[in-house]
């Protein structure tokens, strides 16, 4: 029996289509083959996470995560979201490893190609479709894949549609699970924001055990991933962590006192943070803090004798912070001891 995957080129339009009438036509053709083809209860489509045993093609909605977990070798699944359609699926490598491999087309016609990150032994995605990218005329895709290892690690990978061509935007590797929910709009101001956790505070002052870690912000802009944390409509959720954060300095754990730092300055609070840091953080560790290299890197790596072992954490933190971007909001700078 043909699937609806097998009709969805009967509704494509040619690239050049730019009026939304005519786009619109095309996609109510589409879901209604779907519809015609394909019984699929209404109520089966997904509002929250799943990873139920679906049917090979659903109509699912915009504006949520959802997941795919392969089955077997050949497992393939079509998400009918929006305007796109997502088929997964799972290729070996080389190695012999499968990874999950993700096929968006366009109802325009457009088709991109991705593949998960190798690591884990069942091939599966989590994904979501939704307008990332307000100023964009078509929604974004998100695709993350898991590794598997201790404390690592996700990739996410948002896919725009940008001139009739796909981009492909890589926000790289994250600790955990870091999208359980689809980006939502923290600060009010129309854009969706991807909130993450500052991975580069792992192991930097303690074990991973006992990190502490500041929010990182993101938007996506014609393309690009743009790190916009720095900015003060985002205040409310950097005084929430900063809060959190300053319970566990009170209480001598170094972690917790950077990121009570890192927070403080996001605010335009360094100094005031700063001192609070010195009066609580712990003196006594055997703990190696970050080195820091005494000259530029040479294809990423520090030449051989120009590095330089923090031995105390207020100097460690100091560079640290202004390494990765925490000083520099005005009134944030760090006081001097």
């Amino acid at each position: 029996m043909e699937t609806p995957g097998d009709y969805y080129g009967l509704f494509d339009a040619s690239p050049d289509a730019e009026d939304a009438e005519i786009r619109s036509s095309y996609r109510a053709g589409f879901i209604g083959a779907v519809i015609l083809l394909v019984l699929i209860p209404l109520a089966a489509a997904v509002v929250t996470r799943t990873q139920v045993d679906f049917t090979p093609t659903l109509v699912a909605q915009e504006d949520i995560m959802l997941s795919w977990v392969a089955q077997d070798a050949t497992d393939r699944k079509t998400f009918l979201i929006g305007d796109y359609a997502l088929t997964f699926s799972s290729r070996a490598k080389q190695s012999g490893e499968r990874v999950a491999v993700l096929n968006v087309k366009a109802v325009t016609g457009e088709e991109v190609t991705v593949h998960g990150q190798l690591g884990y032994p069942i091939p599966s995605a989590d994904f979501g479709v939704g307008r990332l990218d307000p100023r964009a005329p078509d929604s974004q895709v998100i695709f993350t894949t898991y590794s598997g290892g201790e404390h690592c690690c996700t990739r996410i990978t948002v896919l725009q549609l940008m001139d009739g061509k796909w981009k492909r935007v890589d926000l790289g590797a994250w600790d955990g699970d870091p999208l359980v929910e689809f980006p939502q709009d923290i600060d009010g101001d129309g854009v969706r924001d991807i909130v993450l956790k500052d991975d580069r505070f792992d192991y930097a002052f303690a074990p991973y055990s006992e990190s502490f870690k500041p929010p990182r912000i993101f938007n996506i802009h014609h393309g690009k991933a743009i790190d916009i944390g720095h900015a003060a409509r985002y205040d409310a959720l950097y005084e929430a962590d900063m809060n959190k954060a300053l319970a566990g300095c009170m209480k001598h754990k170094n972690t917790a006192c950077a990121a009570f730092v890192a927070d403080a300055n996001r605010l335009g609070r360094g100094n005031w943070g700063w001192r609070l840091m010195l009066a609580n953080y712990r003196r006594s560790t055997d703990w190696d803090f970050p080195t820091k290299c005494k000259v530029p890197l040479v294809k990423d790596v520090c030449p051989a004798g120009h590095t330089e072992q923090f031995r105390e954490f207020p100097d460690a933190l100091e560079w640290f912070l202004a390494e990765n971007g925490y000083t520099n909001r005005l009134g944030g700078a760090l006081a001097h001891r």
